[in-house]
């Protein structure tokens, strides 16, 4: 069974982390891990996403989320209670940890810094969840399944290529200085550095 995972608002937000975490959901035909969110996860992520752009066409802002329903038509989790989790220290982040639970993953995926408050949450009503940085979890996917995540970063410089006209070594620079940017550094180091990563 693969891994299922509830995707923190924060990781949405990125497009840079979404777009890794999503694109590798998907090449792998979820054998890699299976993503969860919720409504509530999705509307925080799009309102700083609003935020962030707020000169941006409503087409093109509303077409990310689109896409994430239409790839993705199983992956909210619904029926979740606040009640059923300990607020952690930072209240807004409470329905994240309650979908998480309502949702029985395996892993919460964020890029919060108090890491251990959110485990401690959830360790206090025996949630069998694990919660991980997204620069972790990138990492253990790489190690797990190393020809998926050279398929896809070779398509993400690829992407770079295009978009800047840049060699394919510059670009493979700014497709980690993207990723070191939205703070998976170990896992931009592990695709600089590793031979099974190599794309030249």
């Amino acid at each position: 069974m693969p891994l299922t995972v509830f995707v923190d608002a924060n990781i949405l937000f990125s497009r840079c982390l979404r777009d890794w975490l999503v694109l590798l959901a998907l090449d792998s035909q979820y054998t890699a891990f299976r993503p969860y969110w919720s409504e509530a996860v999705l509307a925080e992520a799009f309102y700083h996403l609003r935020r962030k752009y707020p000169n941006a066409p409503e087409q093109q802002v509303e077409r990310w989320r689109s896409q994430l329903d239409h790839d993705f038509p199983e992956a909210k989790v619904t029926d979740w209670d606040p009640r059923d989790v300990p607020q952690p220290k930072d209240p807004n982040d409470h329905h994240v940890l309650a979908a998480a639970y309502a949702g029985e993953v395996n892993i919460l995926v964020t890029s919060d810094g108090d890491i251990s408050d959110f485990q401690q949450c959830l360790d206090q009503v025996n949630a069998n969840i694990e919660v991980q940085h997204v620069d972790d979890f990138l990492c253990m996917i790489a190690e797990r399944h190393p020809a998926l995540v050279r398929r896809r970063y070779l398509s993400q410089v690829m992407y770079w290529q295009h978009r800047s006209k840049l060699t394919e070594e510059a670009a493979a620079d700014s497709s980690n200085e993207a990723l070191d940017r939205a703070g998976a550094k170990r896992f931009a180091f592990m695709l600089s550095t590793d031979e099974r990563f190599r794309i030249w």
